[in-house]
């Protein structure tokens, strides 16, 4: 019995002990709930995403071309893309938050070729793109120069060929009689003619004994020699244009011109532009400086430098000095702009020799070179600029250039190959392939105008481009919606049905709506040396997005055009908004 009283004894004192040691580990087992609840609220309040958009439909333009339903975005950087689940995880306190309600998010288009600077012109010139008679020139240029009493030189731009060849007199002289003073100078929305009176002419001593300089044209009357008033293509406008008392836009002016353009680009998707220079400035380069400095710029910009026809390779020295000087953040500077050819006529700019010995010696310097070849009808110029490049290659060796044409509005079917060879870049315009400026090309020549699927069949990265602001209809032209439709259907973009679509005459260069996408975003990003880090919507690249009020996918191809924005988003910051798209359409 004393045994077992002991025994009931001791297993009383271990149960008590037990419980003692249960109640202690059932307290620090709290505390180490609570510190480690604490301890992951920390840790994902520091992976919380600053913006996730949802309940979309989200085309990333990744190499398998993957659709998701969510992005998250994090210090300008995509932090997720996939599922609305699986977003939620990256929801935080400070998180805001959008449901798309189904809407699609692509990449932020990018432009292979825009002139954003020209934008200057419409700002601070006298613009009569929209005017359509000689009574209308008249009025609009009078009231310019009342309203400029101080100005010693009048510029504008959009003037119309075919209305000053009504007008009985020539264009010198149309313009003498309205102003005889003063310079006047207007260039034509191609951008390769130029208008002038005869005191521009003066100032820049330019006569009947004149030469035409190398790849310009100085007009002239047939019976006198005399200057008629129109010079083609820029080594001739520069004559003029060097001789004014401004030849070129302030630093200020071309500040507020990438403000006002900036705000456009945002209107339209574009997060991204190329930007072909045809003129020599370092204003321009001066104010994209100072703006980016200001932390002003809201796209990210490659600059291509004009390289003079008439300097060959003596002007490359320059050439690396302003590459060298002139570097941002958003912006750079490490390509060359050349003009192969002009607009229409099938005279090269360049002497072939002189044009190989100068890319080559741009190549070997590292610079990425941009032609302008457009050509026409029996007439191909992209084979003169396929063959510099070539050149170019054989005395420096290969290396990753990604060298541009731009245009190409004619190519010849073996030259394609060749693109493909020496990694060369094709940037068409197809917003412009719906229109009709050539006529009278029939059968089997129509296969090397304005090509598009053959350059896709073989495996080149075409980017797509606007050459904003290039043509009267400039505002529809730059839209990528345009270029995206017309790709697709080669037809014109305003008058097209559905009942349409079988009437193209060629339609074996028609793409795919996912070849144009690409060619606008990650084939952009590739031309610019960006494709890492910009071009689709993956996890760790920039997040330049737009939201659209269209699934492309899911209507006709020919309501593409109409297509809008209703938000861009540039490296994580919202830079526009449309009003149809208010800040109701946020969850938080």
């Amino acid at each position: 019995m004393r045994k077992l009283r002991k025994c009931k004894k001791d297993l009383e004192g271990d149960l008590m002990t037990m419980k003692k040691y249960s109640f202690v580990f059932l307290v620090v087992l709290l505390f180490a709930s609570v510190f480690t609840g604490s301890a992951w609220a920390k840790s994902n309040e520091n992976h919380a995403a600053e913006l996730i958009l949802t309940n979309g439909n989200v085309y990333t333009v990744d190499k398998a071309h993957s659709k998701a339903e969510a992005v998250a975005v994090k210090d300008g950087k995509i932090l997720y893309v996939g599922s609305v689940a699986g977003a939620a995880a990256f929801n935080g306190v400070d998180t805001k938050v959008i449901d798309l309600k189904g809407k699609m998010v692509l990449p932020g288009f990018i432009d292979s070729h825009a002139h954003a600077y020209l934008m200057a012109e419409s700002l601070f010139w006298l613009d009569v793109t929209n005017l359509s008679t000689l009574e209308e020139y008249a009025q609009a240029i009078k009231d310019y120069v009342k309203e400029h009493p101080e100005s010693k030189q009048l510029r504008g731009v959009g003037w119309k060929r075919e209305l000053i060849e009504t007008s009985g007199l020539g264009p010198k002289e149309w313009l003498d009689q309205i102003v005889p003073d003063m310079p006047v100078v207007f260039i034509s929305s191609s951008h390769h003619d130029l208008w002038v009176n005869s005191k521009a002419l003066e100032n820049a001593k330019i006569n009947k004994l004149t030469p035409d300089p190398q790849g310009g044209i100085i007009e002239r009357d047939p019976k006198t020699g005399d200057p008629t008033g129109i010079l083609q293509e820029f080594s001739a406008h520069n004559l003029v244009i060097n001789a004014l008392p401004q030849p070129d836009f302030t630093v200020q002016e071309y500040k507020e011109t990438i403000l006002a353009w900036q705000a456009f680009a945002a209107e339209n998707g574009v997060t991204s532009v190329f930007v072909p220079v045809h003129y020599p400035t370092e204003n321009l380069l001066k104010a994209f400086e100072e703006m980016d400095k200001e932390s002003k710029l809201t796209l990210r910009y490659d600059l291509g430098l004009w390289a003079d026809e008439t300097k060959g390779t003596k002007q490359i020295e320059r050439l690396k000095e302003l590459r060298d000087k002139y570097q941002g953040n958003l912006f750079k500077v490490d390509s060359i702009k050349i003009f192969a050819d002009g607009v229409g006529d099938n005279e090269l700019v360049w002497d072939q020799d002189v044009l190989e010995e100068t890319v080559a010696a741009l190549d070997k310097e590292g610079f990425r070179i941009y032609v302008h070849a457009i050509g026409i009808q029996g007439f191909y110029p992209s084979a003169n600029v396929l063959d510099a490049f070539e050149y170019a290659a054989k005395v420096n060796g290969k290396r990753d250039s990604r060298h541009a044409i731009t245009h190409i509005d004619w190519v010849r079917e073996e030259d394609v190959a060749r693109f493909k060879e020496l990694g060369v870049i094709p940037v068409p315009q197809p917003a412009w392939f719906g229109n009709d400026w050539y006529e009278g090309v029939k059968g089997e020549e129509l296969k090397n105008l304005n090509r598009l699927n053959s350059y896709f069949e073989a495996g080149i990265p075409v980017a797509s481009s606007s050459d904003f602001p290039s043509t009267a209809q400039f505002l529809s032209d730059f839209r990528p919606f345009t270029g995206l439709e017309v790709g697709v259907t080669r037809l014109d973009r305003d008058k097209t049905t559905e009942a349409d679509l079988n009437q193209v005459v060629w339609p074996n260069e028609k793409a795919s709506l996912d070849e144009m996408i690409a060619s606008y975003t990650i084939n952009g990003a590739h031309l610019i040396f960006a494709e890492n880090e910009r071009g689709s919507i993956e996890v760790g690249k920039k997040a330049d997005l737009v939201v659209l009020d269209k699934n492309l996918e899911e209507i006709p191809v020919t309501e593409i055009n109409e297509t809008k924005v209703l938000l861009t988003l540039f490296e994580g910051k919202e830079v526009f908004r449309s009003s149809l798209f208010s800040e109701s359409e946020d969850a938080r």
